[in-house]
């Protein structure tokens, strides 16, 4: 009866409930348009078509073997048309997408299970750089582009606070993900022909590249040509700085694959999990370089995780593809520290399936 009467105080709810509207605005498409820089989160939205494409592809009854591939930036750039000549009898389901992370598969997985989703084949990434639950830098597209909020509340107590705090800021206030700029809106407005447009047709050609290539394609200005030496050098000291140090291993993160394998071997679906090849002075710095790796503890990022890596899959039985230790994999050139360039993507590729191929042989589930 008091807010009854006094009905000034609804006004602070209605405040927040118009602004939670108003912001929903900003996903349209073409509104989203006028102050978006990124074009990652295409790649999530593909990931649902592509789910039902695999399900139609599936129920075929004169089909390819398929490989559902889960992995992140490292993995977006694979060639159907390469696999089919060279390995005819197997085709690639990519559902790799920029940061993607164990908890993102993990909810994949669940879905593949509930269905009753069966491929031939499952690949999973191992990076060290998801393993570490404190990164100066991060990496939480899939909390913002890819997990569902049940998804969240259901494995609740493998969340961080702070996990938590970048869903409900960034996914109920997308705002605060994007951040508008004033200054590209405007200039977008007013040069529609120059910037607006041409974007617009980016995410459209990504949307439908990725549609072509059954969820590989490449991003632009995520992959260049092969990167110089000294450049190299300064990027694999970037991005160990930003996302190894501190290293402190993360439970939690193993616990998502842990479900996920457990999810494949439910569905009676070979499996295995590859460790994508880094650039060389980056490997340099994660076997040599000794970082804080507990309290009052010092090692490399290295001997701290990969030793727990060859444990976990020697107890589990499942293969480890390390391409980081494998002297017969010799394609290093990249773009950047991380990544490795296009050039080298028909040798990762023949990888892939000579190990695919050695695990089917020897009955590996």
């Amino acid at each position: 009866m008091d807010l009854i009467r006094n009905r000034y105080l609804f006004v602070p709810f209605l405040v927040v409930f118009l602004t939670f509207c108003l912001d929903k605005l900003l996903i349209l498409e073409n509104i989203h348009t006028y102050f978006s820089k990124s074009l990652s989160d295409i790649n999530y939205i593909q990931k649902n078509e592509l789910y039902e494409d695999l399900k139609e592809y599936l129920s075929l009854k004169d089909r390819d073997k398929v490989l559902v591939y889960f992995g992140n930036s490292r993995g977006l750039l694979f060639d159907n048309e390469y696999i089919h000549k060279k390995y005819p009898g197997w085709v690639m389901f990519n559902f790799s997408v920029p940061g993607g992370k164990p908890d993102y598969v993990l909810q994949w997985m669940e879905e593949f299970e509930k269905d009753g989703v069966k491929p031939d084949f499952f690949l999973f990434d191992h990076s060290v750089e998801m393993f570490n639950s404190a990164a100066s830098l991060k990496v939480d597209e899939t909390l913002t582009n890819g997990l569902n909020v049940s998804f969240v509340l259901k494995h609740f107590s493998l969340f961080s606070t702070e996990d938590i705090s970048t869903l409900i800021a960034k996914r109920m206030f997308r705002a605060y993900q994007y951040r508008p700029k004033l200054e590209v809106i405007i200039a977008r407005a007013k040069n529609k022909d120059s910037f607006l447009y041409p974007y617009r047709d980016l995410r459209n050609n990504l949307m439908a590249n990725l549609k072509s290539g059954k969820g590989s394609a490449m991003t632009p200005g995520t992959h260049q040509a092969v990167l110089p030496p000294e450049l190299l050098k300064k990027s694999a000291y970037g991005d160990f700085h930003s996302y190894l140090v501190p290293f402190r291993f993360s439970e939690n993160i193993l616990s998502f694959t842990d479900q996920s394998l457990d999810l494949a071997k439910k569905l009676n679906v070979p499996s295995a999990v590859i460790w994508v090849r880094l650039s060389l002075p980056y490997m340099d710095h994660i076997r040599h370089l000794k970082v804080s790796v507990g309290e009052n503890k010092e090692g490399t990022v290295y001997d701290d995780w990969y030793p727990r890596m060859v444990g976990y899959h020697k107890e589990n039985g499942i293969p480890f593809w390390n391409m980081n230790d494998d002297p017969t994999y010799t394609c290093n050139e990249f773009s950047d520290a991380g990544h490795m360039s296009p050039s080298c993507y028909d040798e990762y590729t023949d990888y892939i399936f000579k190990n695919l191929n050695q695990s089917l042989v020897m009955g590996v589930r």
